[in-house]
């Protein structure tokens, strides 16, 4: 296995219970793993904030060796990893460090983006082909592709898919008489789902055959839609029946209630979203944000022979996070050359896919084709 001698963080920011204070302080101080705490011996780390001040980092430096580099280039030399991790929700990548981790890392070395891996699907693929000719080993993700799920659930390699559906947030936390929010960014919702969502889907029988067309909807479309059946209410009633934090009269007053079943789904949702996304291999998979609903992330599949598997993906309370430690066991395996966590062209499909999101001519609530998104890979 290969030695982590030096890792190397370039940050944008840096904060309590950011990202980057979360993978920073595991691989400098430890996390627990396996039922014990886990910390790198004899690894130097060293870190670049790109909104300065050393102060940021606070005791870090002197308790824990904590190097400081002036420079993003000084911060890689000679570095064994490289950890980037942009502004949250991590939607926007910093291709300027990605470019300088990819030619000043040694040859050999491993590079890790925490999110989107680039900002299209272009930019991702010449980062990946970069990163080949060097033999750096390239990956990007978030703690929500490693996560818990509620009840443990792993597809067998093969598994013959026709539906799925995700439900996700823009702010995922329990809300109390909270009046309608705006409008958000489109995007970290979109990361979580898609980050959740492909992992379990992947495992299918022919493995991910890549995006034939993509369509958008919000307010009051989303439920026609599920009314035509593009979409699937018995799919979402069994996601919504993983939650553990449904909003409404249960925050009121502790009662269970079947938000799908009563109808109470379109009253609960703020400024409902979705996407409906059409696999080239026919697989349908729907994504629901719907903030107001729950505040956790559940998905729910639909198996060729009709059975309904669904389960949460857990994200651990602050202050810990403990999904990060989780998170940091496959970066830490990653780096020491064991085996490749996950293929990279799923991340090439999600650049590719928050690329078309953010498109204005795919908000038009019309069927849009995406031939540039037919990236099969298996799991």
């Amino acid at each position: 296995m290969r030695p982590i001698r030096k890792i190397a963080f370039l940050l944008d920011e840096f904060g309590a219970a950011s990202p980057a204070q979360q993978l920073l302080d595991r691989f400098l101080i430890g996390y627990p793993r396996d039922g014990a705490m886990r910390k790198l011996e004899r690894s130097k780390v060293s870190a670049y904030l790109a909104v300065s001040a050393e102060a940021n980092f606070g005791m870090r430096q002197e308790e824990f060796q904590l190097v400081v580099a002036s420079t993003a280039e000084q911060a890689v030399a000679g570095a064994d990893a490289v950890v980037i991790v942009s502004r949250r929700p991590g939607t926007l990548a910093n291709e300027a460090f990605l470019r300088i981790a990819l030619e000043q890392a040694p040859e050999g070395a491993a590079c890790f983006v925490h999110g989107v891996l680039a900002n299209s699907l272009a930019s991702a693929r010449s980062f990946a082909a970069k990163a080949a000719s060097r033999r750096i080993a390239l990956l990007a993700g978030t703690p929500l592709s490693v996560t818990w799920r509620l009840p443990e659930m792993n597809l067998p390699l093969g598994t013959p898919l026709t539906e799925a559906l995700i439900v996700v947030q823009v702010n995922p936390v329990a809300i109390q008489a909270t009046p309608p929010s705006p409008p958000a960014t489109l995007g970290g919702a979109e990361l979580q789902a898609l980050d959740g969502l492909l992992p379990v889907i992947e495992r299918r029988r022919g493995g991910e055959s890549g995006i034939r067309s993509v369509r958008y909807l919000e307010g009051k479309s989303i439920w026609r839609a599920g009314e035509k059946s593009l979409w699937s209410w018995p799919l979402l009633a069994a996601a919504l029946s993983r939650s553990h934090t449904p909003q409404g009269d249960a925050v009121l007053d502790g009662r269970t209630q079947d938000l799908a079943g009563l109808g109470l789904v379109p009253k609960l949702a703020r400024n409902p979203r979705g996407w409906l996304l059409d696999h080239r291999d026919g697989l349908r998979t729907a994504i629901l944000v719907l903030d107001g609903v729950v505040a956790d992330f559940n998905f729910a599949v639909r198996l060729q022979r009709g059975d309904v598997l669904s389960a949460q993906l857990f994200r651990a309370p602050p202050p810990a996070e403990h999904h990060f430690s989780r998170l940091a066991a496959a970066m830490e395996d990653f780096f020491r050359d064991g085996p490749r966590p996950w293929p990279v062209e799923r991340n090439l499909l999600i650049a590719g896919l928050l690329e078309i999101f953010r498109k204005p001519s795919s908000l038009s609530g019309q069927r849009v084709e995406v031939p540039e998104l037919s990236i099969a890979y298996s799991a």
